[in-house]
């Protein structure tokens, strides 16, 4: 007759626990082994748990070898891994193309058209959930995209700029080096990101009806002076007037104005005007280079101190703040402002 060694004190408190605390058929091996420690036959503890003789015989076979770690199932193979990192690689790399280089007649990949595309390509069956943790572990996220503006390039953005450099270095330090953009002002505030209550979206009151008024700025690249002038719109005749309040502003000096190519900055009046008043030089950016011009940064940073999420009671008060606002910015500071 077969019987389970005496089990170690650190054993039996090992075997006991097992009983407790280990699932199914790991707590009753354990139970198997304390029995046959406590002198119970093999067909006595068959007949308890229902099984065969081989089976118990094993168990304390494996008890006498190995202890209780011996009562464990060995670790098993499974089903070999379909989702191998080749699958996914290929799989990532799919979902970065067009959908219409597969096949397919859409814009963009779903996770069923991703099945399908892997089965025919690869021949190999995923489950959806397999293909969304793939995608989710290269870094793929669903979410929307945003427009952008197309990458165009002037070709003659070098002969520009150099054009620039030598207009200014031909007019000598006593020249007026000036940046100088138009912007928008509005009674409709601007929403931006804030902090608010969760669950508890702050709304941002609205004028009604809309009101408009086209800012012109001129920004001193030497001095860090600031030129504005305030005009009903951006069109060719309020951009004329703009210039001639630069004349005023720097009544002796030489002026290089540089600016983009907004329609009103070349139209024919305004080369008209320009060939009457030789001391104001205009020169234009290279196209799409609008972030050439250090004005932008200011703009950008009027906006975000007085139009973010704030609703002005009159056209009146919008403006008094605009020049409360340029006011307080300082030369020095608007140099830091625009990097010059």
């Amino acid at each position: 007759m077969i019987y389970v060694r005496q089990p170690t004190d650190e054993e039996h408190h090992e075997l006991k626990r097992m009983t407790r605390q280990e699932i199914g058929r790991v707590a009753q091996r354990a139970q198997m082994i304390l029995l046959s420690a406590q002198g119970r036959s093999v067909p006595e503890i068959t007949r308890l748990f229902e099984t065969n003789r081989k089976t118990v015989r094993y168990w304390i076979r494996q008890f006498d070898d190995r202890g209780p770690a011996g009562l464990y199932d060995a670790p098993r193979s499974g089903r070999p891994r379909k989702l191998t990192a080749e699958v996914s690689l290929e799989m990532v790399e799919m979902a970065g193309q067009d959908p219409e280089k597969s096949g397919f007649l859409a814009t963009v990949w779903t996770v069923a058209m991703l099945l399908l595309a892997v089965t025919e390509r690869l021949g190999v069956q995923l489950s959806a959930s397999s293909v969304r943790q793939a995608l989710h572990e290269a870094g793929l996220v669903w979410h929307r995209p945003r427009l952008a503006m197309p990458q165009k390039t002037d070709p003659n953005k070098a002969a520009k700029q150099w054009a620039i450099v030598q207009a200014v270095i031909a007019a000598g330090p006593e020249a007026a080096v000036l940046y100088a953009d138009e912007s928008r002002i509005q009674l409709l505030p601007l929403v931006r990101a804030m902090w608010q209550q969760r669950g508890q979206q702050v709304r941002v009151s609205t004028p009604g009806s809309n009101v408009t008024r086209a800012l012109f700025g001129a920004f001193n690249i030497h001095s860090g002076q600031w030129t504005y002038l305030v005009r009903p719109h951006m069109r060719k005749e309020d951009f004329i007037l703009f210039l001639e309040h630069l004349l005023a502003v720097y009544a002796t000096q030489p002026i290089i104005l540089i600016v983009d190519n907004y329609s009103s900055h070349v139209a024919d009046d305004v080369k008209s005007w320009l060939s009457q008043h030789p001391r104001l030089q205009l020169l234009y950016l290279p196209t799409y280079c609008s972030h050439l011009n250090p004005v932008e940064n200011i703009w950008l940073r009027l906006k975000g101190r007085i139009a973010a999420d704030r609703l002005y009671g009159s056209l009146q008060r919008l403006l008094d703040t605009v020049d409360s606002f340029f006011a307080d910015m300082t030369p020095a500071q608007a140099l830091v402002w625009t990097a010059a």
